[in-house]
């Protein structure tokens, strides 16, 4: 499998709803992120990342940890990074480029990281098997920035 070093991060706003991407063509969920490029620190990619998939600009305010997911059907080992982040300034349209486009790649603002997270839960009719380990791998995201604001 070919490794693969990405960023996910879970976006908060000013009044604590949480950014999800919706990929429509394969019908899952996921947070903010992608791959981080040869020029870039993890926190830069996180940035961007987040700029382009969600129109926001983003102060990370906490590491989430690292994960690594194989995904066997797409040849690929994912090793992310974690981020949590606050929304700094206006929202904006996002940024999606064409591969992103092409999974017809939407964001959503749910109420809360709890309601997200039982969204996500209760979300299991993905089309794509592969996709489905992505949604659980930003699932877990969600769950450990969810615990991370409950003990700060």
């Amino acid at each position: 499998m070919k490794p693969r070093k990405a960023v996910r991060v879970v976006l908060l706003d000013t009044q604590e709803q949480v950014a999800i991407v919706h990929a429509q063509n394969h019908n899952y969920y996921k947070v903010p992120g992608g791959g981080i490029e040869a020029d870039e620190t993890p926190l830069i990619a996180a940035v961007r990342e987040t700029k382009e998939e969600t129109g926001c600009n983003c102060r990370i305010i906490a590491e989430l940890g690292n994960s690594e997911t194989p995904i066997p059907g797409w040849g690929m080992l994912d090793i992310s990074q974690g981020f949590l982040a606050r929304v700094v300034g206006e929202k904006q349209t996002p940024q999606f480029d064409d591969y992103e486009q092409a999974r017809n790649l939407t964001v959503k603002w749910f109420p809360s990281l709890d309601n997200a997270i039982a969204t996500i839960e209760a979300h299991t009719n993905i089309t794509d098997p592969n996709a489905a380990i992505l949604q659980a791998r930003d699932l877990s995201y969600l769950k450990l920035a969810a615990a991370y604001l409950a003990e700060h």
